[in-house]
C-alpha cells in the first residue's frame, strides 16, 4: 500500500472522499436522510454521467440474475483436505469477531448477548451457504455498524433488506453493474471508523499497560500480516500476559488488629503485631505450574527470615482457586520442608473445590486437623497449643 500510493487514481480518491463527506454532512445536518443511500445514488449518478470509467473509476460489473438454487456440493476426499485449513481460519476468524462485536453492541445498546445462540446462528448460517452456493459467513463489523448508525434496533430491517436484495437480483441486477466500487467501499470505510475506539485504547493505556500493548501489537499484525496471523498473534500474548501476571501473584502476611475484629497484612498495616511464633500467609492466585516455584521459594524465605522463630505457618487460601499437579508437588514440598525444621503446617479459607483437590492429591490426610475455618480458629488453636518454651525463660 505504502509503495503505491503515488500511482492512486485521483478520480477514485476523489469519488471515495466525497462519498464519505456527504454521508457525514447529511448525518450531521440532515439525520433524518439515509446519507449511505443518497451517496450511492449520487455518486453512482456522476460515475455515469461523466463517464469516470473511462478514467479508471471502477464498477461492479455484471451480476447472475435469479435466485441461488439449493444442490447439495459435491466435494472429494482430497478437496475436503485442501478445504480444511481455511474453513478451520473462517471459523476462528468468525468466531473471535463475531463474539466480539456481538458483545460490543450488546454492551453499548443495553441488552443481552446469548453467546451459544450466537455460535448456533452462525453454523446455520453457513449450512444455508453451502446448500446455496453462497459465500461463508461470519461477522462484519462494518455492516453492523452500518446498520447502527442508519438506527437500526430490531432485526426487521435485515428481513427487509434481504427481501429487497431478492427483489433487485430477479428484477435490477442491471442497475448493480452501474455501482462504483469505490463508493460501497466509502459506505464501508464511513461505517467502522465508528468501531476504532481511540478512546477506549486511550483509557486501556492508563488502566493496563499489559493489555493495550497486546491491544496494538494485534491491531498491527492485522494490517501486516491478515486478521487470522492477528488473532492468533493477539491471543498468544493475551495467554503469555496472564502467565506473567500469575507467576507473581499478591502474596501477605497476615495479622489481627489490635480489636481482634479482622486480619490485615502486616505491610500494610506495621501498627498490627503479629502473633509471635504464628505466621499466617496468603498467596493470592491459583496455585499452578506459573508460580509454583514462586511460592516454594518465598515460604521458605519467610520462614527463614522471620523472628521469633516460625513455630506454625498457616496458609490462608480464600484466593486459591485451583491446585494443578505442579502447585500440588510445590505444596508437598512445602509441607515436608517445614515437617523437617519442626514447624507445623495448616490451612485456613479452604473452599470446598480446593478440599476435593487437596484430597484427590493425597495431601488431605498429612494434614489432619490442621484445617481451620478462619484465620481467628487458626490463631486461637495455635494459642490452646502454647508455643513451646525453652528451658529457663
Amino acid at each position: 500500500m505504502i509503495s503505491k500510493v503515488f500511482q492512486v487514481n485521483l478520480y477514485t480518491v476523489a469519488i471515495g472522499v466525497g462519498t464519505i463527506l456527504l454521508i457525514r454532512l447529511l448525518k450531521r445536518y440532515l439525520p433524518q436522510i439515509p446519507g449511505a443511500l443518497v451517496a450511492l445514488a449520487v455518486m453512482t449518478a456522476i460515475v455515469s454521467g461523466f463517464n469516470l470509467t473511462q478514467h479508471g473509476v471502477t464498477v461492479l460489473g455484471e451480476v447472475p440474475a435469479g435466485l441461488p438454487s439449493l444442490t447439495f456440493p459435491q466435494v472429494n476426499g482430497n478437496d475436503w483436505l485442501k478445504l480444511f485449513p481455511g474453513a478451520l481460519a473462517i471459523c476462528g476468524i468468525t468466531l473471535a469477531e463475531g463474539l466480539l462485536v456481538g458483545r460490543s453492541y450488546a454492551q453499548k445498546r443495553g441488552y443481552p448477548m446469548d453467546a451459544d445462540q450466537e455460535m448456533f446462528a452462525f453454523g446455520a448460517s453457513n449450512v444455508a451457504a453451502g446448500l446455496t452456493g453462497g459465500f461463508a459467513i461470519g461477522a462484519s463489523g462494518s455492516r453492523t455498524a452500518a446498520m447502527d448508525s442508519s438506527g437500526s434496533r430490531s432485526q426487521i430491517p435485515s428481513l427487509v433488506a434481504a427481501i429487497v436484495v431478492a427483489i433487485v437480483l430477479i428484477f435490477f441486477t442491471n442497475l448493480l453493474a452501474l455501482l462504483p466500487n469505490v463508493v460501497l467501499a466509502g459506505i464501508v470505510a464511513n461505517a467502522v471508523l465508528g468501531l476504532i475506539e481511540v478512546g477506549e485504547l486511550r483509557e486501556l493505556f492508563h488502566l493496563r499497560r499489559s493489555e493495550f500493548w497486546v491491544a496494538i501489537v494485534c491491531l498491527l499484525s492485522v494490517l501486516v500480516l491478515g486478521p487470522l496471523k492477528g488473532v492468533i498473534i493477539a491471543f498468544l500474548l493475551s495467554v503469555i500476559d496472564l502467565v506473567r501476571r500469575a507467576a507473581n501473584p499478591p502474596t501477605a502476611i497476615l495479622t489481627q488488629t489490635a480489636e481482634e475484629s479482622r486480619f490485615v497484612s502486616v505491610a500494610r498495616h506495621p501498627e498490627a503485631s503479629p502473633t509471635p511464633g504464628l505466621l499466617i500467609y496468603r498467596f493470592g492466585a491459583p496455585l499452578i505450574f506459573a508460580n509454583a516455584e514462586f511460592f516454594r521459594q518465598q515460604i521458605e524465605h519467610l520462614v527463614e527470615t522471620t523472628y521469633p522463630p516460625v513455630e506454625e505457618f498457616v496458609l490462608s487460601a480464600e484466593a486459591i482457586s485451583d491446585i494443578d499437579v505442579t502447585g500440588a508437588e510445590a505444596l508437598e514440598q512445602v509441607m515436608e520442608m517445614l515437617e523437617k525444621k519442626g514447624i507445623r503446617f495448616g490451612l485456613s479459607r479452604v473452599n470446598q473445590p480446593i478440599y476435593a483437590l487437596l484430597k484427590n492429591y493425597d495431601l488431605l490426610d498429612r494434614l489432619k486437623d490442621q484445617i481451620y475455618g478462619s484465620n481467628r480458629q487458626a490463631t486461637e488453636s495455635f494459642s490452646q497449643h502454647l508455643p513451646s518454651q525453652k528451658p529457663g525463660c
